[in-house]
């Protein structure tokens, strides 16, 4: 009996070491796509139709009580997905529901419990609106997009081995943006002193680099993460261009490194069933 339960309690502990540090996994990054309104303008819909024809989505209508639902009205929580994604140009301020005091506090306390954020466009001042960063109101100014392609970001110190960046060249500027766009965008110029958070990427025009936009900013908030990606480089319905193309693959690393480093990216180990990186950071403490 002894022996039995000593080698069941081997075995356990080897199955457990093995699902813990070397798990095979079989999910998909799942990417809520937030949405202040049924109706979205052009770029977004564009966007998101992207992102739905490359990760697991579910587009989230978000109301100013801080509730989020599917396109059918079924209730749904942030923390059933590893990423949210606020994508927003059509006016120069944030539709009123991403900007309740419930909406707030229920993305915030996502993020601070181990979830992923993109922001991008003029979403890119939330995390003013959120408090994550106090050094300023960040600007808000349009158009969207710019020509010539020469819009786009030099990677930072920070930035060049950074996994948002793989498959690029960082000792070149990325440039992203190829066409006029109306719509309205954000960025950290006229701020004053460095965001708080670490800059990934300057802004870029014409090969020179231009530091004080500053559009492309990690944040760590809690056990989460936050990551901006303002200027001109919102463009998704530049589809045909080199740049257009630079923007989706960005958006695709950025998109995976958050969902890989989210406390909800689900994790289906063979022959197990899944669970999160919450849940394996929780057992192995």
């Amino acid at each position: 009996m002894k022996h039995s339960l000593t080698g069941r309690c081997l075995c356990l502990m080897l199955l457990v070491s093995a699902y813990m540090i070397v798990p095979v996994y079989a999910a998909d990054v799942t990417v809520g796509l937030l949405a202040g309104s049924n109706k979205l303008g052009e770029v977004e819909e564009t966007a998101y139709a992207w992102a739905e024809d490359n990760f697991t989505t579910t587009t989230l209508l978000v109301d100013k009580s801080g509730n989020f639902k599917n396109n059918g009205g079924t209730a749904l929580q942030p923390e059933q997905f590893a990423v949210l994604w606020m994508f927003y140009t059509e006016t120069n301020t944030l539709p009123d529901p991403f900007l309740a005091d419930a909406t707030k506090k229920t993305i915030l306390d996502y993020v601070e419990a181990g979830g992923g954020v993109f922001l991008s466009a003029l979403a890119l001042r939330y995390v003013f609106e959120l408090d994550v960063e106090d050094g300023g109101d960040p600007r808000v100014f349009g158009p969207l997009g710019k020509d010539p392609p020469e819009i786009g970001v030099i990677p930072t110190a920070d930035g060049k081995n950074h996994p948002v960046f793989e498959g690029f060249d960082t000792s070149k500027p990325v440039f992203l943006t190829s066409m006029q766009q109306d719509g309205f965008t954000s960025d950290f110029f006229n701020f004053g002193d460095d965001p708080s958070g670490t800059i990934l990427g300057t802004k870029t025009r014409g090969g020179g680099a231009g530091g004080g936009e500053r559009p492309f900013v990690e944040y760590e908030v809690g056990n989460g993460i936050i990551i901006t990606l303002g200027h001109h480089n919102g463009v998704y319905t530049d589809a045909k261009s080199k740049e257009g193309t630079n923007l989706r693959n960005l958006t695709a690393n950025v998109l995976n490194y958050l969902g890989e480093n989210s406390a909800f990216f689900a994790v289906e180990p063979n022959g197990k069933l899944a669970t999160t990186w919450g849940d394996l950071k929780a057992a192995s403490k």
